[in-house]
């Protein structure tokens, strides 16, 4: 079989000047193949016989093969793998037709009776001869049409026609074309010569991370690096939305040829976009700026455009441009609001009273309308209050309170500037004195408070206010007006807040 295959290298459809024939070479019987007897192989004849199996091993393609001739007929044709044909033939068949567009018809008569059951073989190929091929350094390698044949003497079968030969041993190289002639010779001589004597270094590059396609085959982007024979090439540049370009060049033997391969046009479309603000707007595409007009002409790609000025929110906006098209579009920036109309908040402040605290406030905003709940957390303690006995007016305790404050307000929010907010609110505010288990605790005073919060945002999300207020108490009960006389803790009354809100 290895001989088969080695033959089958060769099988080659070159266009012989002559007239163009096939052959059928080796045919065999394969007495030891048991396929035409296999349950998963086997073919029957229309009298329920095993048809016999001619595998037909060709170079040439099997859809342009056609089998006929056959007075009983055919069993059937199978594909089995590039360069192999199964033809399944009832016992007794007397010989096979084959046709192909580019050769003459040919009958083949079968040299040995067909058997049922049984297996042959044959190879099919354009009509050649046997030549000898010796290379002028023995053991050299060789190929023909680029298929390796073995080594140096040699004699092996090559269809009529022109075919690349090639021998190599070291840096000894024969590379050259033969013409095998139906009476021409049968010896070839292969005279090697030092490889850089025939073939130089190439390096191509081309710009704009291209394709190189060199004889039909992509060899890569933007560099190939080869080594050819001393001649004239074309390769070719390409890229998708783009026209290719052809460079010829000619490589010196012997040289390291440095070609720079002419890069693909691109195709180009039209961009015309318009900005609200018009001017003072930046473009970047990856972090690069980029001179843009009202109307531009661009290769065909896509682009991912960042659009950004000062005091604004940028925008950043993707086009297709598509050849020999205009594409209109308007990109409107948007003021930063870095006073807010709707969202929710989160405050910690500083509050300074007759007694200072800790205040802290959530709330939220929609159209302007500001909601918001506090607590405050009292900071040191009040004057000390005498409490004495009902029954007895003996001395009970002594106690001194801690003031929290509990709030809820409401208000509008005015933008009188571009970072500056202005809210005039209206809250109910409740003191508490806390002493834990001693009397007076959880005394409470309830207050009507007036006052305003101005928001200065230096960032986005991001405030400082102040918050002047007035408390108005509400009632006038007894017991609470002698604490917070006694305490020296004045009810409601004027304090301000300064601290830092979060918007989300």
């Amino acid at each position: 079989m290895s001989r088969i295959f080695k033959v089958l290298l060769l099988l080659l459809t070159a266009l012989p000047s002559e007239a163009q024939k096939l052959t059928v070479r080796d045919f065999e019987a394969r007495p030891q193949d048991m396929d035409a007897q296999s349950n998963t192989l086997e073919r029957r004849d229309r009298n329920g016989k095993r048809a016999a199996i001619i595998k037909i091993y060709t170079s040439l393609p099997s859809s342009e093969l056609t089998f006929g001739g056959s007075g009983q007929g055919f069993v059937g044709q199978e594909q089995h793998g590039p360069g192999q044909v199964w033809l399944y033939i009832p016992r007794a068949s007397q010989k096979v037709t084959i046709s192909h567009p580019k050769y003459d018809p040919m009958s083949f008569y079968y040299p040995t009776d067909i058997k049922e059951g049984r297996v042959y073989s044959m190879i099919l190929s354009p009509e050649g001869k046997e030549v000898s091929l010796s290379a002028s350094a023995r053991n050299a390698e060789i190929w023909i049409d680029g298929d390796s044949i073995g080594v140096s003497p040699l004699n092996t079968y090559i269809p009529y026609g022109t075919h690349a030969v090639r021998a190599k041993l070291g840096s000894l190289l024969f590379d050259d074309d033969i013409n095998i002639e139906r009476e021409g010779p049968s010896q070839f001589s292969l005279q090697m010569e030092h490889e850089n004597l025939k073939y130089g270094d190439v390096i191509v590059d081309v710009d704009n991370g291209a394709e190189l396609w060199f004889q039909n085959k992509r060899e890569g982007i933007g560099q190939f690096v080869t080594r050819l024979r001393g001649d004239d090439y074309v390769i070719e540049a390409r890229k998708p939305d783009h026209e290719p370009a052809t460079t010829t060049f000619r490589v010196v033997p012997g040289e390291v040829n440095h070609i720079k391969a002419n890069a693909p046009v691109p195709h180009l479309g039209y961009l015309n976009i318009m900005t609200v603000p018009e001017h003072g707007v930046t473009v970047t595409q990856a972090d690069t700026v980029i001179h843009t007009e009202r109307e531009m002409q661009l290769p065909v790609a896509n682009y991912e455009w960042t659009f950004s000025r000062r005091g604004y929110t940028p925008v950043t906006r993707s086009f297709h441009i598509t050849r020999g098209e205009t594409l209109v579009d308007t990109v409107i920036l948007h003021k930063i609001q870095y006073v807010p109309r709707n969202t929710v908040y989160g405050a910690v402040a500083f509050t300074a009273a007759q007694r200072c605290g800790v205040s802290f406030t959530v709330g939220g905003m929609w159209q302007g309308i500001d909601l918001s709940a506090s607590y405050t957390l009292g900071l040191g303690r009040t004057k000390k209050v005498n409490w004495y006995g009902d029954d007895d007016n003996i001395l009970d305790q002594i106690t001194d309170y801690r003031v929290d404050e509990w709030g809820i307000r409401a208000g509008y929010c005015l933008r009188f500037a571009e970072r500056f907010g202005l809210t005039p609110q209206l809250g109910f505010v409740q003191q508490h004195l806390i002493a834990g288990k001693s009397a007076g605790d959880n005394f409470t005073v309830n207050c009507l408070s007036i006052g305003a919060r101005l928001t200065w945002h230096p960032v986005p999300h991001l405030g400082v206010f102040l918050t002047p207020e007035y408390a108005i108490p509400l009632g006038n009960r007894g017991d609470i007006v002698n604490v917070c006389k006694l305490a020296d803790m004045t009810r409601g009354g004027f304090r301000a807040s300064v601290g830092v809100s979060v918007n989300l």
